[in-house]
């Protein structure tokens, strides 16, 4: 995981903490606007808000769940270009954070989501490239995943095909750090058996990444 602390302008922040042994990042938000013009006319109300959830943990099953609740407010034009931006998003993500993806133009770009809470839009987004960048710096660990790209398929799903958000985040749960003795067997690996394991990747991956055409994994790198 690529252990990179980020704070923005309102307080928003994303950063890592251990639970049970594994660290996992999280990300907790600011006030709202609207939240802090509510204190300033009723102070009291601090104590109320403060226990408010702010915190989460930034992880597949939050930002998948959290594009989806996006959807609602977008039409088919508007999903495709979220797709699409995300989609240049994961051009630029190479195996080292990059502090200048993350800069005004980013903010233009992801901020609009959120009515009126354009930092804490883009901070959610942040969540999404660092995800994509996790898995791009681990490839060298497992060379025959699809790295960043696992990433961008997953918000895919959910934005352009429908998918349940828990269904979405599990679509590529075999990452494999060698390509397996019986690889060339399709008969003694059924996972490998519709496409004879079609350069380094399993049946599921093809059909699920790549809509059933394994040709089509020559495009990743």
């Amino acid at each position: 995981m690529v252990k990179k602390e980020i704070n923005f302008s309102d307080g928003t922040r994303i950063f890592y903490e251990e639970e049970n042994g594994i660290l996992h990042r999280f990300i907790e938000y600011a006030y709202s606007p609207n939240e802090k013009i509510q204190l300033k006319k009723e102070p009291y109300l601090k104590e109320l808000l403060d226990k408010q959830k702010r915190k989460y943990n930034a992880g597949k099953y939050y930002y998948l769940k959290k594009l989806q609740g996006l959807l609602y407010e977008l039409n088919e034009t508007q999903r495709n270009q979220l797709y699409n931006e995300l989609k240049e998003l994961h051009d630029k993500t190479g195996q080292e954070y990059d502090s200048r993806i993350i800069n005004k133009d980013f903010l233009a770009t992801f901020g609009k989501y959120w009515r009126g809470n354009e930092i804490q839009c883009a901070a959610f987004f942040v969540t999404i490239y660092l995800a994509m960048l996790d898995l791009e710096e681990s490839k060298w660990q497992y060379p025959n995943s699809l790295g960043k790209t696992m990433v961008l398929k997953s918000c895919e799903a959910v934005i352009l095909g429908g998918k349940d958000p828990k269904e979405a985040a599990t679509m590529f749960e075999r990452k494999k750090d060698t390509i397996p003795d019986d690889y060339y067997e399709p008969g003694y690996n059924s996972r490998y058996e519709k496409y004879n394991g079609y350069n380094g990747y399993d049946d599921d991956t093809i059909d699920d990444a790549f809509d059933g055409h394994p040709e089509a994994t020559w495009n990743v790198d």
